[in-house]
């Protein structure tokens, strides 16, 4: 905290606290002209100054800064985090119908899936998906995040390629769909390598959560990018995104007004 606001914060604390400059002088042993000057902002006090002068004030100096360094509340922006955390919702149930609808075109290419179901499933997922995406990237620009923002739209952009592929696939049934499936795991390792690297970097903000997260999707990258170990990493995906939906209700929780 830099002066002037530091000295408004602790003539705030002092008056809250009732005491006077020399009540609080003879708690901490500092003299009634160093506060003054401290309060009024003319000077700039040591770090060992300002925190005996907080312990004087029976107030915990990290988590005051630890406050201090939250971004201002937003209704916007929390808002915007909401939808963005009920889209990944529906994104993951979504995804296991689509899991089902691939597994039956798998076992059974006589078409037990109707075209239009198949399309409108694959362009919700493609929609849900990317609002999803777009709050990990105002996330980023909220906590100055470089790897989350680019990795978040390059998400996006990934999606929008393996859905088109998807829907290639499902209207061409005769090409051979193991390059494409292949390609489509690549591309998916290597983006969430990136992103889980900034997942990771929100440890200070939110914790072992984003410890946790961060790590699950880097191991989904690496599956993904083996092509061999592929549907092991998508149980690693869904693990993955469920701690993701809980980051970004946990950052939904931090910007509400």
């Amino acid at each position: 905290m830099e002066q002037p606001e530091l000295g408004k914060k602790i003539l705030e604390l002092r008056k809250a606290n009732g005491l006077t400059q020399e009540e609080l002088v003879a708690r901490c042993n500092i003299n009634v002209r160093t506060i003054q000057r401290i309060e009024a902002g003319e000077v700039t006090p040591r770090s060992h100054t300002v925190r005996s002068i907080f312990a004087a004030l029976e107030i915990d100096l990290d988590q005051l800064q630890a406050r201090a360094a939250l971004p201002n509340p937003s209704k916007e922006k929390s808002q915007w985090l909401l939808m963005a955390f009920i889209s990944g919702l529906i994104y993951f149930i979504l995804a296991f119908w689509e899991a089902y609808m691939d597994y039956e075109l798998s076992t059974s290419p006589s078409l037990s899936v109707s075209a239009w179901q198949y399309t409108m499933v694959k362009i919700s997922i493609l929609v849900c998906y990317s609002l999803f995406m777009l709050g990990f990237h105002q996330m980023g620009r909220i906590w100055e995040n470089n790897w989350i923002k680019p990795a978040s739209l390059l998400a996006i952009a990934g999606i929008v390629i393996c859905i088109a592929a998807d829907l290639y696939l499902f209207y061409n049934m005769d090409t051979d769909p193991l390059p494409l499936m292949a390609a489509q795991a690549i591309l998916f390792g290597s983006i969430y390598m990136i992103f889980g690297f900034g997942l990771y970097r929100y440890k200070k903000e939110f914790g072992n959560m984003a410890i946790g997260a961060g790590i699950a999707v880097m191991i989904t990258g690496l599956l993904f990018m083996s092509v061999v170990l592929a549907l092991l990493g998508l149980l690693f995906l869904a693990t993955s995104e469920i701690l993701l939906l809980f980051i970004l209700y946990s950052a939904y929780s931090k910007l509400k007004p």
